[in-house]
C-alpha cells in the first residue's frame, strides 16, 4: 500500500471514534511495548486510562485536543495534545499509528498537526514523553528535532519504565 493509492484523512476526533481509539492504542502498545512491559500491565493501564468513560472525559476537556487519521475510512492513527495550564506547556501526550500503516508517513503528518495546533494555542515549543526502551519512537523523535532533557519513572500497572521527556521548538 502506498500513499498514492490510499486516501488518508486527518480530522478532529468525535465520540464515534472512542472504540477505534481504544483499538489503536491496544494494538500499537502491544507492538511497541510488549517486549518490555508485561501484557497484563499493558492491559491494566489501557483499561484504567482509556476505557470508554475515560475517553469521554478526555473528549470533554477544554485542554485536550485529539485527532484521528483514517485510511480509506478506517481509523488507523490517533494524536492527543494536552495543555498544562499550571506548567504553561503543550504536551504531545499520545501519537500512535497502527503497525500496518506506519510506512505511510501518517505519524509525520500527525506531528505537523501537533505543531500547528501548539502554535495556534500560543506555544513556542512542544513537549513529549517516550519510553527509553521504545527505541524506534525515540530515534524518530530525535530525527525530527526533539531534545531529551529529563528522565522520569513511568508506571504501567506494576511495571515502572524509564520515561524520557523531550522538547522541540516550533519554528515557523
Amino acid at each position: 500500500m502506498t500513499m498514492n493509492e490510499t486516501k488518508i484523512l486527518f480530522r478532529p476526533w468525535d465520540k464515534n471514534d472512542f472504540p477505534h481509539v481504544y483499538d489503536i492504542l491496544k494494538k500499537s502498545w502491544d507492538s511497541a511495548y510488549s517486549s518490555f512491559v508485561p501484557k497484563d500491565d499493558l492491559d491494566f493501564y489501557l483499561n484504567q486510562n482509556y476505557n470508554l468513560s475515560k475517553l469521554e472525559e478526555l473528549y470533554n476537556k477544554h485542554s485536550v485536543f485529539c485527532f484521528v487519521a483514517e485510511v480509506d475510512g478506517k481509523a488507523v492513527g490517533w494524536l492527543k495534545l494536552s495543555i498544562s495550564d499550571e506548567e504553561k506547556k503543550n504536551y504531545l501526550s499520545s501519537i500512535y499509528v497502527l503497525p500496518d500503516f506506519q510506512k505511510l508517513k501518517i505519524g509525520q503528518r500527525l506531528m505537523t498537526i501537533a505543531f500547528t495546533k501548539a502554535k495556534e494555542n500560543g506555544f513556542p515549543d512542544i513537549w513529549i514523553g517516550v519510553m527509553e526502551k521504545n527505541i524506534p519512537a525515540l530515534e524518530w523523535y530525535k530525527k525530527i528535532g526533539f531534545v531529551f532533557v529529563e528522565n522520569l519513572p513511568f508506571k504501567m500497572g506494576k511495571t515502572t519504565i524509564s520515561h524520557l521527556i523531550g522538547v522541540k521548538e516550533i519554528l515557523d
